[in-house]
């Protein structure tokens, strides 16, 4: 009998035994697993064991399935492995016991690897302190987006607490929309390399891809993909990369990203579970600040009789 793990989200460190036929996972109770995680559609998922192997279909769920990389199409099913992080909403479950060695890389990207094996236990003792430390950033981003800072200072800020938690990060920034136009009006960015041009601090095919389609991407190895985008990043020589746009409702402003130039496997599904919750709190304050700089400016005209 296989294991299903939660590996993050609001029912995290819970795992189920997948019986026999279909298993279907969502947050209405009428589910075989649920997932009381508000992201995460009533009916999300179905897991159908076939003779050796397990497939999954997405649902037509609302936030959709992120696997391999990439979103499941609705009602395509695919094979899924065990030790392969799924992403539904921002919940992130995994199938098997090789879900245990796949958490090592990404406890290796915060600075929380150790030597993995079954007698050291690295599931359980690392989870909640990796836990901790994602919560610790979203409260820092969330006392960041409180002070009310100019948009630019307020971004930098949050890179700065991004880069503190992501040990493998080469580069970030912020890619800010003209509300008007949708063409880029500003980048915040931080990057280890000080002398990275401002205008190349990120992969543009991958940004654009994430504007045009409004769902976030994720590459864990460039080296293994066969893709264009892929192909772009050999050429940038950049190892993994994550971006995620930023929305509120579905107004786009903007986009998140983040990559890395040495490291593969830099970025997992826990990181894109967080990164859109970072995203969806930025954009929400973007959204405000805008509004209100646009209030002042009707303010000046008025007073100036315009």
């Amino acid at each position: 009998m296989t294991t299903l793990y939660i590996l993050n989200g609001p029912a995290s460190g819970q795992c189920f035994e997948l019986q026999e036929g279909p298993t279907y996972i969502g947050r209405s109770p009428d589910n075989d697993i649920q997932i009381a995680d508000k992201t995460v559609s009533r009916k999300h998922l179905k897991i159908l064991k076939r003779e050796s192997t397990y497939h999954i279909t997405d649902l037509k769920s609302r936030n959709g399935t992120f696997f391999s990389g990439n979103y499941l199409a609705p009602g395509l099913e695919l094979e899924l492995k065990e030790g392969v992080p799924v992403a539904i909403g921002m919940s992130v479950i995994c199938l098997g016991e090789a879900c245990k060695d796949h958490m090592t890389p990404f406890l290796d990207s915060i600075g929380l690897a150790q030597e993995a094996s079954e007698e050291t236990g690295i599931f359980e003792q690392n989870r909640e302190r990796t836990n901790q430390r994602k919560l610790q950033l979203l409260y820092n981003v969330s006392d960041v987006l409180s002070e009310n800072l100019p948009i630019r200072e307020t971004l930098q800020k949050i890179l700065d607490h991004i880069f503190d938690l992501l040990k493998r990060i080469d580069r970030g920034a912020f890619i800010l929309l003209d509300p008007e136009t949708q063409e880029i009006r500003e980048i915040v960015f931080r990057s280890t390399r000080p002398t990275d041009d401002p205008n190349m601090i990120f992969c543009r095919d991958v940004v654009n891809r994430v504007l045009e389609d409004a769902k976030p991407m994720a590459v864990s190895d460039a080296e293994t993909e066969e893709d264009e985008i892929a192909e772009t990043l050999k050429v940038l020589r950049i190892e993994s990369v994550l971006c995620v746009p930023l929305m509120s409702g579905s107004k786009i402003m903007g986009a998140v990203y983040v990559d890395s130039f040495e490291r593969p496997f830099g970025f997992r599904g826990e990181d894109l579970s967080l990164f859109m919750d970072l995203a969806q709190r930025t954009a929400h304050a973007i959204e405000a600040a805008q509004l209100t700089s646009e209030l002042s400016d009707i303010a000046d005209d008025l007073s100036s009789g315009h």
